[in-house]
């Protein structure tokens, strides 16, 4: 399949409290819909030509790491996104079939568990699937910048939710630890998110830049940066699909030059993001000389 294949410790933590409180048909039923789940966006990415590099599989959920940058394709992120909820739908449709078959229940938990996973996995959070179909949208008419810093709001804001939830229930003498667990994990990506923020915009003009070099030709778009503008603002108004040059002014609103995303990328891993951009124009001029 790919390359690297990495099990989460919390994977391991939750499906072992299962057991511990015997919850064997529960168990099995929900790592049969987690397969399911991620052999839909695996399939559906081999499909559209991607080969995948690395899975990491989570409790509720795993991540794909693709030879292509998904996010600069929102049209194509959307279809992967949305074939793991898919695939558990379908299969625990079909399992209704079986229901009278299975004395035991295990089928009963095996389609209750898809559609919990299903369901949760459309929440509108980070790394989840309802969190990139909602990116991959808003990326569309704002920047992925705004569009990511919204979801991950989104993110905290549903796992907030979790947690008044499981408090309420727990009030009420009903503990449930998987509402935690589901609660911690979308805390706690997006905590994660948050701080990385910025580097998946770097990978973006790269990708750019290598797009460029092999199509020799690209339409591009201006961004015009006011006195003072940093080298970081810039990158936070950045959309896919597109390749920009950058117009600084001067204090008097004149043109003191024009840089490209790949000087922008030169400047932030040197670690001068917070650079102002006439610095840059100057700094470049200067060598030029």
């Amino acid at each position: 399949m790919g390359k690297r294949f990495k099990i989460s410790i919390f994977f391991v933590v939750f499906f072992a409290a299962m057991l511990a409180m015997g919850q064997i048909r529960d168990t099995i039923g929900l790592l049969l819909a987690l397969i399911i789940h991620e052999a839909g966006h695996i399939a559906v990415a081999k499909v559209l030509g991607y080969k995948v590099e690395k899975l990491a599989i989570q409790p509720l959920g795993g991540y794909l790491s693709l030879d292509q940058l998904l996010e600069v394709q929102p049209a194509t992120e959307l279809r992967i996104a949305l074939a793991g909820p898919v695939a558990n739908l379908l299969t625990a449709a079909a399992a209704m079939a079986l229901v009278p078959y299975s004395p035991q229940g295990y089928v009963s938990s095996f389609i209750r568990a898809s559609l919990t996973l299903m369901s949760f996995n459309l929440l509108p959070a980070l790394p989840l699937d309802g969190g990139r179909v909602l990116r991959g949208r808003l990326a569309g008419w704002t920047s992925y910048y705004r569009a990511t810093k919204t979801v991950i709001v989104c993110g905290f804001g549903c796992g907030l939710f979790l947690v008044m939830l499981a408090i309420c229930r727990f009030a009420q003498g009903q503990l449930n630890p998987s509402i935690f667990a589901a609660a911690g994990f979308l805390l706690y990506n997006a905590w994660v998110e948050r701080k990385r923020l910025l580097i998946p915009l770097l990978r973006y003009v790269l990708a750019r830049q290598n797009s460029l070099r092999n199509r020799r030709l690209m339409a591009a778009d201006t961004l015009v940066a006011a006195p003072g503008a940093k080298v970081n603002e810039i990158l936070k108004h950045i959309r896919p699909q597109k390749y920009y040059q950058i117009s600084v002014l001067d204090e008097t609103y004149g043109l003191a030059g024009t840089l490209t995303e790949h000087q922008l990328l030169r400047q932030i891993l040197a670690g001068t993001g917070q650079s102002s951009l006439q610095e840059v124009v100057k700094g470049l001029g200067e060598r030029k000389d």
